[in-house]
């Protein structure tokens, strides 16, 4: 197989044309290309070939795959390769953005580490170049392949939104906040006192016909002060890029993952260190301070639709802060309560 991705340029004044070029080359390489894995989200089978076979573990380990019946394809070649050359001084995503607005492609580059991604919306083909068999970023074994998967379900009103989320009932509450608010240890409290889940990190929000949430990755995080916290008894493991540990919803408990639930309200979690757990109604703009903008510095490709998702998600939920407690036990069950309450 002959990886050409480092003979094509792609210049900012003719991206587009570019990028043509660059998928020119993907019915050839994909009929010798070695197959990687193949799994389902969204209605979408994405099929992985190429040469970087640490995916098939990440996928294993990082994807929910819930039964589900598929009416689309994607195909994603995962190359050890050089990528494609880039002829200007610097990668400006707004920039690429803009060029590449009104045409079906997205692309995300990693300068630092040559990591490229470029996705055909049309044809549901992407391509993905790295120096290494492992010359993915470091938060690729938390949310393996999420632009891909991101920019295949993407649409005026379904996307991948950067929340936790508790349930109970099949009715829920998402969680949103900067890192260190509390969200994944508030996730992690629920899960061991009963409440299921539909994610820790990433999730599915879809708004047709009412908003659901459904699970796209089945990975935890949690430091290593705020895992002996809560309790957790966890097989050695290193740390991550962030100094956390990385686990999977079944470690914790095997049944709470589910496949959608209703969101009653948007929490902001705080690590208070207060007496008990107390909710206070915030304003829309507060929520969406809270929610949108890490989920949009993270995937790139189309800030105006994810922007546009959050702030649908804000605007179909009540917002509430959330002063939380010091007991795991105490926060599930406040959280519960809220949720048995309808969100009030």
């Amino acid at each position: 197989m002959t990886l050409a991705g480092a003979a094509v340029a792609l210049d900012p004044a003719a991206l587009p044309q570019g990028l043509v070029a660059l998928f020119a080359q993907f019915g050839s390489l994909w009929q010798t290309a070695a197959p990687i894995t193949r799994f389902t989200v969204e209605e979408t089978i994405f099929d992985c070939r190429g040469t970087a076979p640490a995916y098939a573990d990440l996928v294993r380990n990082g994807i929910c795959q819930p039964a589900a019946t598929a009416t689309r394809h994607a195909q994603l070649l995962l190359l050890d390769a050089p990528g494609p050359l880039w002829a200007a001084p610097y990668f400006q995503e707004r920039e690429v953005e803009a060029a590449l607005r009104g045409t079906p492609y997205l692309l995300a580059h990693d300068p630092d580490r040559g990591f490229w991604q470029a996705f055909d919306r049309a044809t549901g083909r992407g391509l993905q170049f790295m120096h290494g068999p492992t010359g993915y970023p470091p938060w690729e074994p938390g949310s393996p392949l999420r632009n891909f998967l991101h920019w295949q379900v993407l649409g005026p009103r379904r996307g991948l939104i950067h929340a936790g989320t508790l349930a109970f009932g099949g009715a829920g509450v998402l969680l949103a906040g900067p890192g260190g608010s509390g969200k994944s240890g508030t996730v992690l409290a629920g899960l061991l006192h009963g409440l299921s889940t539909v994610g820790d990190d990433y999730v599915l929000a879809d708004l047709e016909g009412g908003l659901a949430l459904r699970p796209v990755f089945r990975t935890l995080k949690q430091d290593p002060t705020g895992a002996v916290r809560l309790g957790l008894s966890l097989a050695p493991r290193a740390a991550n890029w962030q100094g956390k540990l990385q686990l999977t919803v079944d470690e914790i408990a095997p049944a709470a993952m589910v496949a959608q639930i209703t969101p009653l309200a948007l929490l902001c979690p705080r690590v208070a260190h207060a007496p008990r757990t107390t909710f206070r109604p915030i304003d829309a703009k507060s929520a969406f301070h809270a929610l949108a903008p890490s989920g949009v510095s993270q995937i790139p490709g189309d800030r105006a639709a994810a922007f546009a998702l959050a702030a649908a998600v804000v605007r179909a939920l009540p917002c509430h802060a959330v002063d939380l407690g010091t007991e795991p036990a105490e926060i599930a069950g406040a959280i519960r309560d809220f949720i048995r309450r309808g969100g009030a």
